[in-house]
């Protein structure tokens, strides 16, 4: 029986679109833009959310290969938050599984300054029964440690979770640690494949 069901953040509780939103910012400019995203999210974008290095030390990396595109890289890290909006079905879909007795946990890749940034966007956190962002333990998704920190720190029976994704890689390897889980292909998808599981 299903007792606990864990969300995660972007793109299943909050939207996205860095390409259409850095068009958007810099007037269309593909080349630039193609620029920016080859090196801000880049092999080590995952450190953002990871909450060990400095802000200048991520600025100097996303920088280096592209010394020109400095002020372009600080617009967008220090505008980054309007690129993020709260679908409209958030808050509703968590008060109602709320109402229906399940806890309702987060578990999400997310940095402490996109924590700043989005303040407005994450309004619903209180609505939840708690959880836990990668950057406050070091951890990031599809570490198995990372899994396992919301499970202790929970009290939680893998089997007795539900954790939802967009991240394929994520999904799995919330099973590979007893969780029942289901990846977020869209909001229908979603909703479908957490239904069925909290039926069983």
């Amino acid at each position: 029986m299903i007792k606990t069901i864990i969300f995660d953040i972007g793109g299943v509780l909050i939207g996205y679109n860095w390409k259409e939103y850095l068009m958007n910012e810099f007037d269309n400019n593909e080349a630039l833009v193609d620029k920016l995203r080859a090196n801000i999210f880049g092999e080590h974008w995952i450190e953002v959310d990871r909450g060990v290095w400095t802000e200048e030390q991520l600025l100097a990396d996303f920088t280096k290969n592209i010394p020109e595109l400095k002020n372009e890289v600080l617009e967008f890290w220090n505008q980054i938050g309007n690129a993020l909006w709260q679908f409209d079905f958030t808050k509703d879909w968590i008060k109602e599984l709320k109402s229906r007795g399940y806890q309702v946990l987060f578990l999400s890749n997310w940095s402490y300054h996109l924590k700043e940034q989005a303040a407005k966007q994450l309004d619903f956190l209180p609505l939840m029964d708690g959880g836990i962002f990668s950057c406050d333990v070091k951890l990031v998704k599809p570490d198995h440690a990372i899994y396992e920190e919301i499970i202790k720190k929970y009290n939680l029976t893998p089997s007795e979770c539900v954790f939802l994704d967009d991240k394929e890689a994520n999904v799995v390897a919330a099973r590979e640690c007893g969780l029942n889980a289901v990846q977020v292909i869209n909001h229908e998808i979603a909703v479908e494949g957490l239904e069925k599981l909290l039926a069983q």
